[in-house]
C-alpha cells in the first residue's frame, strides 16, 4: 500500500511541519523526531501557513474550516466556519491576522482571536457572499484568485487571478486600486516578490514566460523564456472524460446543475468559477503510474489523453540571487539568474524523477527542500521511493545534493514515533508513515491545477519520445469561448460599417419608448389607413 505523500513542508527552528494529506506532523528540526501528529477527520487539508515565529500554523481544507494550531503541542487554538473553500493563507508580520482567498476570487481577513458571532451577519454590498465568521473582505476578483502576497511594508497587496490579471491595491483598504500589472495573456498562478528587490515582482502561470515587473508602474522590466525548458520534464497530463447518462459523475452534476440539460431556476448553481467555461468533465493523471489503477472506456465515460500544459506552480529566490521555480506535473526543479540589464539568462534543470509537490527555500545554507509524489512511478515500481530530497544551490546556480540529515531521513523512512523524548523506532518500510488508498491518493487531487486553471488546453497531444510539443499558440476554444469570440466580432464589424459610412448617412438610433406609447401609435396609424 502507498503512504501519503508530503504535500507542503515548513521547515523551521526548533520544529518542522509536514502535512499529509489530512495528518499534520511536527518534527524536531535537529534530530528528525516526531514531535506530534494529528490527523483530521475532515479530509485533506488544501491550505496549511506558520507564522514568521514559528509558533503558530493555520489550515483549512474543503470543510471549509479554519484551524489555527499552536506548534508547540498541536493544540488547536480556536477554529471558525470559512464563507468559500480556500485557496491560499497568509499570516501578517505581527501574526494578528489571517488573509484567506477562496474560490470565489475574493480575500478575507480574520483576527488571530475568534469571538463565535451570535447573529448572523449580513452581507454588505461589496461581499458577493456571506460570511460567517465575520470576516472582513479586503478584496474581490471576478475570477478564480489564484495566489496573492502582502508587499514587504504590508501596505500593499497582490493578488492574480484565472483572467490574467495582477491587481496591486492598498493593504487594508482594498478597494482602493492602485495599479494593474497586465501583460500575461494566460492565467496567473505564482507570484513572489524577492526580498533583495522588493519593488520588483516575478510572476508566472500558463504564459511561456516568467515576467519581472516593477509594480508600482505596472511595466514589464524583463522576460525569460522557460517552455522550452520545462515542457521535456512535464510528466502529468489531463484528461477529457465525456459524461454518459448514468454512473456517479453524472449524477452528481444533475444535482448540482452543471450538466448540458440543467433548465430552469437550478440552471448553473454550485458551479465553480474553475469550472465556469468547462464543457467536460477533466481530470490530471499521470503518463504512467502502477498505483493508480488504469482509466477505463465504456459507455458512460470515455477518456482521452490531454496534451502538456503549463502551469507555473510556485516561484522563489535564493540568497545569491537565484530564480526556482517549478511546475505542476513536472519531474524536475528549475533555477535561473535574476535577470540585470544586458545579462543572458539560462534555465538549469535537475531531474529529480518523481514530480514536484512543494519546494521551500532556506536563506541560510542555500539550501532547498523539495517535495515528492514518491507514489508516481513511471514504467515499473520503483525501489526506493523518494518523498524528500534535500538540495543545495552552488555558487554557480547549479543543484547538488546536499549532505543527508536526522530530519530528511525521518520524511522518507517509515517510522513510528517512541517515547515522549519525540525519538524514532524504526521499524519496517510498510508501517510507519500514514498509509492511503488509491481512492484517498485520488482525493489529494495532487495535479488538479492541469484542468482548473487554463480556460482551453494549448497545443496537440503528444506522446513521449516524439519530439516533443511546439510552444503552445493555438487554443481549442470551448462553445462558451468560441461565442463570446463571435459577438466581439460582430461588434467590431458594426464599428467598422458606422465608422467608414458618411456623415449625412449617419442615422440616429430609436429612442426605446415605453410600449403603451408604441401601442397608441401602431393603433393611430391603423385609424388614418381605415380613413
Amino acid at each position: 500500500m502507498s503512504r501519503f505523500p508530503v504535500t507542503q513542508l515548513c521547515p523551521s527552528s526548533p520544529y518542522t511541519t509536514a502535512i499529509l494529506g489530512s495528518t499534520i506532523q511536527i518534527y524536531e528540526t535537529s534530530n528528525g523526531g516526531i514531535r506530534h501528529t494529528v490527523t483530521d477527520s475532515a479530509g485533506p487539508i488544501r491550505c496549511a501557513a506558520i507564522d514568521r515565529t514559528s509558533q503558530y500554523l493555520a489550515t483549512a481544507g474543503d470543510d471549509k474550516i479554519l484551524k489555527i494550531w499552536e506548534i508547540d503541542g498541536l493544540r488547536l487554538v480556536n477554529e471558525r466556519e470559512l464563507p468559500k473553500r480556500p485557496t491560499s493563507i497568509l499570516f501578517t508580520a505581527d501574526a494578528k491576522t489571517i488573509l484567506v482567498s477562496d474560490k470565489f476570487g475574493d480575500v478575507f481577513s480574520y483576527t488571530f482571536d475568534f469571538t463565535p458571532l451570535t447573529e448572523k451577519q449580513k452581507k454588505d454590498a461589496l461581499s458577493s457572499h456571506e460570511n460567517p465568521s465575520g470576516g472582513a473582505l479586503v478584496l474581490g476578483h471576478a475570477s478564480l484568485l489564484n495566489a496573492f502576497l502582502l508587499s514587504r511594508d504590508e501596505k500593499y497587496i497582490i493578488t492574480a487571478d484565472r483572467d490574467e490579471h495582477i491587481r496591486v491595491s492598498w493593504y487594508p483598504q482594498g478597494y482602493n486600486v492602485e495599479r494593474y500589472c497586465l501583460g500575461h495573456t494566460k492565467f496567473v498562478s505564482a507570484l513572489h516578490n524577492p526580498v533583495f528587490a522588493p519593488a520588483e515582482l516575478v510572476s508566472g502561470g500558463g504564459d511561456t514566460a516568467l515576467k519581472f515587473w516593477d509594480w508600482m508602474t505596472g511595466t514589464v522590466k524583463h522576460e525569460i523564456p522557460v517552455w522550452d525548458a520545462v515542457e521535456p520534464y512535464i510528466h502529468v497530463r489531463s484528461t477529457k472524460r465525456k459524461r454518459g447518462d448514468d454512473g456517479e459523475d453524472a449524477s452528481e452534476a444533475k444535482r448540482k446543475g452543471r450538466g448540458k440539460k440543467a433548465k430552469g431556476k437550478g440552471k448553473g448553481k454550485g458551479k465553480d468559477p474553475a469550472e465556469e467555461d468547462a464543457v467536460e468533465e477533466q481530470a490530471p493523471v499521470p503518463e504512467a503510474s502502477k498505483d493508480v489503477a488504469e482509466p477505463t472506456t465504456s459507455t458512460a465515460e470515455s477518456v482521452e489523453l490531454g496534451e502538456k500544459v503549463l502551469v507555473i506552480r510556485k516561484i522563489e529566490t535564493s540568497a545569491s540571487r537565484y530564480i526556482i521555480f517549478s511546475a505542476v506535473g513536472a519531474t524536475a526543479l528549475f533555477s535561473v539568474n535574476y535577470p540585470e540589464d544586458g545579462a543572458t539568462t539560462q534555465v538549469r534543470v535537475l531531474e529529480l524523477g518523481q514530480p514536484v509537490l512543494d519546494f521551500v527555500v532556506v536563506p541560510t545554507g542555500n539550501l532547498v527542500w523539495v517535495t515528492l509524489d514518491g507514489n508516481w512511478a513511471e514504467g515499473t515500481e520503483p525501489t526506493n521511493k523518494s518523498f524528500v530530497q534535500l538540495l543545495k544551490i552552488t555558487e554557480s546556480g547549479e543543484f547538488t545534493q546536499a549532505d543527508s540529515s536526522p530530519l530528511l531521513e525521518a520524511l522518507n523512512s517509515q517510522a513510528l514515533p517512541g517515547n515522549s523524548h519525540g525519538k524514532l523506532l524504526c521499524l519496517s518500510l510498510s508501517c510507519i508513515q500514514p498509509l492511503a488508498t488509491a481512492e484517498e491518493l485520488q482525493k489529494l487531487e495532487l495535479y488538479i491545477d492541469l484542468v482548473a486553471m487554463p480556460k482551453g488546453h494549448d497545443g496537440e497531444i503528444n506522446q513521449e519520445g516524439d519530439g516533443g510539443t511546439e510552444a503552445p499558440e493555438t487554443v481549442k476554444q470551448n462553445k462558451k469561448i468560441l461565442g463570446r469570440l463571435k459577438n466581439k466580432q460582430k461588434v467590431l464589424e458594426k464599428e467598422a460599417a458606422l465608422a467608414s459610412a458618411p456623415a449625412n448617412d449617419a442615422k440616429e438610433p430609436d429612442t426605446k419608448r415605453p410600449r403603451s406609447e408604441v401601442g397608441e401609435d401602431n393603433h393611430l396609424d391603423v385609424d388614418m389607413a381605415d380613413a
